[in-house]
């Protein structure tokens, strides 16, 4: 567990930024109507808005702690090299290269939006030398698994969390253990980016058909803006009921919230907790932490390594390429073919683990 003083625990909530702060994203992102214009970052996607929050909320945090964090100055004026060079330092020390990068760079988007009459020349030198700390070329095999393994290890978690008949015992681990183990293996079948697998919400995403859950996610939520449409294997339908039914209900107490992922103490999952959780229990079941969009990583290389016939699913499955409006229809139903596909040989791969160490489904 983090301390408390470390900055980097989480973003400030957006309800406890000065008052000054508020106003000024506020203004920025409105988008505008017949009698006012539309703010700077009125562009920003949905999801966009929300990772620059959170990054934002970081830095706030950070001064804060540091007792900077002045409600009577402008957020432009609280940037200097000096802060920004404490912050990187403090970054330097939990993270790596690539996700230090990645914060001030959307820090310096934020102040460009907000604050577009100052020179932020300076800090784009910064973030230019930050970048260039970022290691080249792909991942390293040994950071990666056999997708087979992760999908296996979430029901494993299930069962073990059943097996040890906790799930009876209000919000003790056996229910977070449980969830933990449905998100594993939820996402080694949707391959979401870990963002809009963190806010999965039930009914206008998540919705319960007949035979099987599908998940739908728009496309103004999705980084590449392309429509996601997929249905969650049978495999994983039992699994899902019960955590709706029995699991989510223990840990979300009298709260409500639309979101899937629910905390220990009945709040919605942040998508570092989604994170955190993953690779602390990748770590403990298969020895490896693995981050969820590392996932990404396993699956297309599993795919191409495992089963080379398949290899023709993984762009769609990953949704890395770009389309035209024409294409939309077409790339929507190759997109869930691919999806059923690779959900099927993730089952099959289970049974045969299965099968090979005398082991029941779940």
């Amino acid at each position: 567990m983090r301390p408390v003083s470390d900055p980097l625990s989480r973003a400030l909530p957006f309800d406890a930024w000065p008052q000054l702060d508020r106003h000024t994203w506020e203004y920025a992102t409105t988008s505008g109507d017949v009698f006012s214009d539309a703010g700077t970052a009125a562009h920003w996607r949905p999801a966009t808005t929300v990772s620059y929050m959170g990054s934002y909320g970081r830095w706030l945090r950070f001064l804060d702690q540091n007792g900077l964090l002045d409600p009577e100055v402008m957020p432009d004026e609280r940037v200097t090299q000096d802060r920004i060079g404490r912050y990187i330092s403090t970054l330097e020390s939990r993270l790596k290269p690539v996700s230090i990068w990645s914060y001030v760079s959307d820090l310096h988007n934020v102040l460009y939006r907000i604050a577009p009459e100052h020179d932020w020349s300076w800090l784009r030198h910064i973030i230019n030398r930050l970048h260039l700390k970022v290691p080249r070329g792909s991942i390293s095999p040994d950071d990666l698994l056999p997708i087979g393994d992760l999908y296996q290890a979430g029901f494993d978690l299930m069962e073990n969390a059943t097996r040890e008949a906790a799930l009876h015992s209000g919000h003790g681990n056996g229910s977070t253990y449980y969830r933990d183990g449905l998100m594993i293996s939820m996402l080694t079948v949707t391959l979401l980016r870990p963002g809009n697998f963190a806010r999965i919400t039930l009914d206008n995403q998540l919705v319960r058909c007949p035979d099987l859950y599908q998940l739908t996610i728009p496309a103004d939520e999705i980084k590449n803006g392309r429509h996601y449409e997929t249905g969650i294997p049978d495999s994983l339908t039992r699994p899902l009921d019960q955590y709706l039914d029995h699991v989510r209900p223990q840990l979300l107490g009298n709260n409500y919230t639309p979101r899937l992922w629910i905390a220990y103490n009945g709040t919605p999952m942040s998508q570092n907790a989604v994170a955190k959780s993953i690779k602390t229990n990748t770590q403990r079941y298969l020895g490896k932490a693995v981050s969820p969009h590392r996932f990404r990583h396993c699956a297309a290389t599993s795919i191409a390594t495992v089963s080379p016939e398949l290899s023709r699913i993984i762009a769609p499955l990953l949704e890395h390429n770009r389309i035209t409006t024409s294409e939309i229809y077409y790339n929507r139903a190759r997109t869930m073919d691919a999806s059923r596909r690779h959900a099927d040989a993730l089952d099959a791969l289970r049974h045969q683990l299965q099968e090979d160490f005398s082991g029941d489904p779940l």
